[in-house]
């Protein structure tokens, strides 16, 4: 069996900066079809295409150059590139066209830096107990993640780069992470026909390129107890291909994840997923996994005819893909693109900022008020920020726009406990505070942020809290919390416009919102 066809199967990701030269001979014995990039590899964004060039000389073709690139908490191009907001951001802006334009300039960065597919946009659709799509996804409803997503899908392939819709079937309303675990989604199928798999199936209508599976068992689908869709003929060939009419590229999630590991090998997962009608096998990290499973479905093809049916089904729809990357190419470089796209930006973050509710007693905040006080999330000790986040990040930008204020920065895991007796220090002793803003992050999963704002909100004047990552925080609040607002992520564009709106800027808006807040 040729090495090079099966190689066509794989997409990988490696380590450090540039390709190291072990990878680089793996990708030239194999032909291998494409590979991952992280945040990892774009220390120096400038380098990237020189590396890329390299792994496509060694492959001997134009090899798929992917990215997660979703925008908000999703980013990888931290680093010279424009921090786009997340989707759950976009939908807040109730716009389709700003949601079109917003891809088409993520992918147009993109390919300034040799990268031809997205592995965006999310068409999950969310539940609050979620714990790892939140903002990632549009909405709570599916016809609005349909929407929203389309409009991602049409902007990413007018840029031309490949976009992918995630994560298939649906994994919004599964309540473990599949970094971690396998979840399960329990409902029949008649309610996943009409809630989960609608955004696929207008996804599929608007031509999308790439789907990529979910590792979350469906029993409606699959009888096997505990099979997750990425292993699933029944949800690749059967649902997916068959009765949905999808004759894209399918793309596995990482095959390094947890609801996979826990029960199979990674090279096993491979030939299953494979076996099952996946187009092409992501391994995110390890050369040695990549070797191995490269080597395991190269095996399974000598010894099995069918899988050679299934090889040459799947190079030719890598080849039909492959197609659409040749008239793609950078219109100018990522800082003159930074430049071009800082107002469209601007724009988006300022129109996605949505009050819960407000008190026009509170707002708009005084920038030169002593007895105002900020609690700000160490968001850096969690999630890779950009360079202005690091450090002193939150604070820097309130000491610039509010110079007289104190700013307290927390551990967002930290106790109720010990995080009211750090704020008091500062507010209980010197009662200096009479306002107070309350910067959240995963509110509703570190409950220790949940317990001081109740106890802030019966001993300060006035209390405002702000949801960073998931509007969710806001669902719990006391009644004695009348200026609450969310931004849908915490990148530096966000908390401006954020600013912007507490200063009377721009005015505090409440309507639409992108999920169901009438219990709130």
């Amino acid at each position: 069996m040729d090495k090079k066809k099966v190689g066509q199967l794989f997409i990988v990701g490696y380590q450090g900066e540039e390709p190291g030269d072990d990878f680089l001979r793996f990708v030239e014995e194999w032909g291998i079809g494409g590979v991952i990039v992280f945040a990892r590899n774009l220390t120096d964004p400038a380098r990237l295409p020189g590396h890329l060039a390299r792994i496509c000389e060694a492959a001997g073709q134009q090899v798929f150059t992917s990215i997660d690139q979703e925008g908000g908490l999703v980013l990888r191009i931290l680093r010279r590139g424009s921090l786009f907001p997340s989707a759950m951001a976009l939908s807040a802006t109730d716009s389709l066209e700003l949601t079109e334009q917003c891809h088409e300039a993520i992918g147009r960065e993109m390919l300034s830096l040799g990268l031809n597919w997205n592995l965006a946009p999310v068409l999950d659709i969310n539940h609050p107990d979620n714990p790892g799509i939140g903002a990632r996804s549009f909405a709570d409803t599916p016809q609005r993640v349909a929407s929203f997503g389309c409009a991602a899908i049409r902007g990413l392939q007018k840029a031309g780069v490949l976009a992918c819709a995630k994560h298939f079937p649906g994994k919004g309303h599964a309540k473990v992470d599949s970094h971690l675990t396998l979840p399960v989604i329990p409902y029949e199928a008649d309610r996943l026909e009409s809630f989960e798999l609608l955004p696929f199936a207008e996804a599929i209508k608007n031509e999308v390129a790439a789907i990529m599976t979910a590792h979350v068992f469906f029993p409606a689908y699959e009888k096997t107890p505990d099979l997750p869709a990425t292993l699933s003929q029944a949800v690749l060939t059967g649902l997916l291909r068959d009765q949905l009419g999808f004759k894209g590229i399918l793309v596995t999630d990482d095959l390094e994840m947890g609801a996979i590991t826990e029960t199979y090998g990674i090279a096993q997962a491979a030939d299953l997923s494979f076996k099952a009608g996946a187009d092409l096998l992501l391994i995110c990290h390890q050369l040695e996994q990549q070797r191995l499973a490269a080597e395991t479905i190269t095996k399974k093809l000598s010894e099995d005819s069918l899988y050679g049916k299934r090889l040459e089904e799947s190079l030719q729809r890598i080849e039909n893909a492959r197609k659409k990357l040749s008239g793609a190419e950078k219109s100018c470089e990522l800082a003159e693109l930074k430049t071009r796209h800082q107002p469209l930006i601007e724009k988006l973050h300022a129109q996605s900022i949505r009050f819960l509710r407000y008190d026009s007693t509170m707002l708009p905040l005084s920038s030169d008020s002593e007895k105002l006080v900020f609690c700000l999330p160490e968001i850096s000790a969690l999630v890779q920020v950009e360079e202005e986040h690091r450090e002193n990040g939150l604070r820097t930008l309130i000491e610039k726009e509010f110079p007289r204020a104190q700013a307290i920065v927390y551990a967002p895991r930290t106790s109720g406990a010990e995080l009211i007796n750090q704020i008091a220090k500062i507010v209980g002793n010197t009662g200096r505070a009479t306002q107070m803003v309350f910067m959240t992050y995963n509110a509703h999963l570190f409950a220790g942020q949940l317990e001081a704002i109740r106890h802030f909100a019966g001993t300060v004047d006035k209390i405002a809290v702000a949801a960073l990552r998931n509007p969710y925080d806001l669902a719990k609040l006391p009644p004695q919390v009348k200026t609450c607002a969310a931004t849908f992520g915490f990148r530096t564009p966000a908390i401006k416009a954020l600013l912007n709106a507490c200063k009377g800027v721009t005015p505090p808006v409440t309507t639409p919102w992108p999920i169901d807040t009438t219990s709130w």
